[in-house]
């Protein structure tokens, strides 16, 4: 993705400070009127640009998404004033009258537990305060799962493993390790305490951390003994995905007390491997290469 416009302020350009928007198809129609067109050395810039990091970029037959501004007012005629963020967008918008037909109010949302008011728990904090974001260290039994929200990632994954931790817990405690408060922060989001969301994680360190908590991360001497010698090319590619791959659920099904017989197989299909072979350059190319069959 090759963002054009639109950019978080610089005290948030930190991926410890953001989410990410996953939505790229969108983003042709907000660049279109901030990529060059014209032939000149911004064109040129750009062309040399894209070789090295632009994806592709469709066409979108020349309809596009104006970014703007957070207004300042609307007024009487429904005109609507933008306020000067010193940004590209309203250098665009400054001399356009925009009169929107309609206006949508994102007011985003509250997480809040109302109905465990009676269970004599008046106040209730946010699920990202409890151990590893999921139960009260007094109140194991009540779990709460798919309350933390990943900066790039999903929360279903995330979920699943949170589960499996919490009944974990309950049934075998002694299988996990010490769940050290001081472990949580490298994967905690960086937020003020007004922010709308305080209750970000980064998807990764997150799932890591679970599987660490689980005993189910596999190290190179578990991967030893997974891989099968007459399987040459799947075991090419399951070390290449251990190695390199994002943390899949998948990953940690390998070993520890969720281990799962074929988690093996199911990581070495094109599924996984496409996450690998698509990345540009050593991968994008290096390995789709060794994927072509001989003469």
């Amino acid at each position: 993705m090759d963002q054009w416009v639109g950019e978080i302020s610089p005290a948030r350009h930190h991926p410890s400070k953001i989410f990410f928007n996953k939505s790229m198809k969108v983003c042709p129609y907000l660049s279109l009127p901030y990529r060059p067109s014209q032939p000149g050395p911004r064109l040129w810039l750009y062309a040399l640009r894209s070789a090295f990091v632009q994806t592709p970029i469709c066409d979108t037959g020349g309809r596009q998404i104006d970014i703007a501004p957070m207004p300042k007012r609307i007024n009487p005629d429904g005109i609507v004033e933008f306020a000067n963020n010193g940004r590209p967008e309203y250098e665009r918008l400054k001399l356009q009258t925009v009169q929107p037909d309609i206006v949508v109010l994102c007011t985003g949302y509250q997480q809040t537990f109302p109905f465990l008011r009676k269970m004599q728990m008046d106040h209730i904090e946010h699920p990202s305060s409890y151990v590893r974001g999921i139960w009260k260290q007094d109140q194991p039994t009540m779990g709460f799962i798919g309350f933390v929200r990943p900066s790039l990632g999903a929360i279903p994954p995330l979920a699943e493993m949170q589960a499996q931790l919490w009944v974990l817990n309950l049934v075998v405690p002694h299988k996990l390790t010490n769940l050290k408060a001081e472990d949580e922060a490298h994967y905690k989001l960086h937020s003020k305490s007004d922010d709308r969301v305080t209750y970000g994680v980064d998807h990764e360190s997150y799932a890591y951390q679970l599987a660490l908590d689980m005993n189910s991360t596999p190290g190179l001497i578990d991967m030893w003994r997974i891989i099968q010698p007459s399987e040459i090319w799947a075991t090419f590619r399951l070390l290449i995905i251990w190695a390199f791959g994002a943390h899949f659920n998948t990953k940690f099904r390998l070993i520890g007390p969720w281990k799962w017989e074929n988690a093996d197989k199911l990581l070495v299909s094109d599924e996984f491997w496409h996450t690998i072979t698509r990345r540009p350059l050593f991968f994008g190319k290096t390995l789709y290469l060794s994927e072509l069959p001989g003469d």
